[in-house]
């Protein structure tokens, strides 16, 4: 049920999803906030910024790298990375190093022919993106596959008869996307990238000797 709108009715508003990618990505900073901490506005925060050399690495929706297009771009994301730290250390911003938002972000992806169709608000890290993409990998049966609200945002999975229907919005507005595919072609794309996941993060976490992308990491 959304704000009193049971299952059924909002799963009736439901739009088939075409050709679509279900994944993980990368966020690919392009630049490096270096003004102060404190008392700034959005303006500062886009005007106080040195650029980052672009990375060789694919970017089918910028700034996002999925780890679908990233086998082989192992050496690149490390490289990419590596200037981040640089011109953090450089620039004396030990915060930007401290949080995996935004630097370091990873978030859930689900596409429709290259284009991002379910936002994933709120989900900035590993440990996060990994339990919406567990949770859509065992989708199978019928019943709730994810149920969350959080900041002005909820997302709503559900399963139904082989068919698995996702609502997303604001909770006090109602949904805004509303999207139906089958459960097991998601289930199987969310388990091929949990585990490209699994191996880009350890690969990473080896070459830094910490964990960026996770809190508490």
């Amino acid at each position: 049920m959304i704000g009193g709108v049971p299952d059924e009715a909002w799963m009736a508003w439901a739009r088939p999803l075409g050709p679509f990618l279900c994944d993980a990505a990368f966020r690919i900073a392009d630049s490096l906030y270096v003004g102060p901490d404190h008392g700034i506005g959005p303006d500062d925060w886009e005007r106080l910024r040195v650029p980052l050399d672009p990375p060789d690495l694919p970017c089918r929706v910028p700034p996002l790298a999925a780890t679908a297009d990233l086998p082989g771009y192992e050496p690149a994301l490390i490289a990419h990375y590596e200037r981040l730290v640089a011109a953090a250390q450089r620039h004396g911003k030990p915060a930007a190093l401290a949080h995996p938002f935004p630097y370091f972000s990873v978030t859930p992806l689900l596409l429709e022919a290259d284009r991002p169709v379910v936002s994933f608000a709120w989900t900035d890290d590993v440990p996060q993106t990994r339990a919406i993409l567990t949770a859509l990998a065992g989708a199978g049966a019928d019943g709730v596959v994810w149920d969350e609200i959080d900041q002005g945002w909820f997302m709503r999975v559900v399963v139904r008869d082989g068919t698995l229907f996702v609502a997303e919005g604001d909770p006090d507005e109602g949904p805004d996307v509303v999207l139906r595919v089958e459960a097991r072609a998601v289930a199987d794309q969310a388990a091929a990238a949990l585990a490209r996941l699994r191996t880009l993060h350890t690969h990473l976490t080896r070459a830094f000797g910490r964990d960026l992308w996770s809190y508490g990491g």
